[in-house]
């Protein structure tokens, strides 16, 4: 996971919206999770696992069982995945992350920023 929380904001590439990120510390085995701060609490959260996918034309976007999504999360997770960070809540306010410059950079650097915080167990 990371040692603090980091925030982000930009627009989203599709959907010319504004979002803001928080990416925050979470414990072992609680696994990568989006959380839609702009929806009713218990409907929000959304894995961030393979079988949440239900699209990728134009991004991938993730979805849960209660039909909220999050798109675009390609760049994101590409960091994420590089760097080794397996447990995280990533907050969002709206249904999109931001592009940013297009690529894994910006997550990359904001990441390395807050900081990597090694953990006894893998996510789930």
């Amino acid at each position: 996971t990371i040692s603090r929380a980091a925030l982000c904001a930009g627009v989203g590439v599709h959907s010319g919206e504004k979002a803001r990120l928080v990416l925050r510390p979470a414990e072992a085995g609680h696994g990568v999770k989006f959380r839609r701060t702009d929806l009713t609490e218990g409907r929000n959260v959304i894995a961030a696992h393979a079988l949440s996918v239900t699209d990728t034309r134009l991004g991938t976007t993730l979805t849960n069982d209660h039909g909220t999504s999050v798109a675009v999360v390609e760049h994101l997770m590409a960091a994420l995945c590089g760097l080794g960070i397996d447990n995280l809540l990533i907050d969002i306010d709206g249904p999109e992350v931001p592009i940013m410059d297009g690529s894994s950079a910006v997550f990359c650097d904001l990441i390395l920023q807050a900081g990597l915080k090694a953990q006894s167990a893998a996510g789930g």
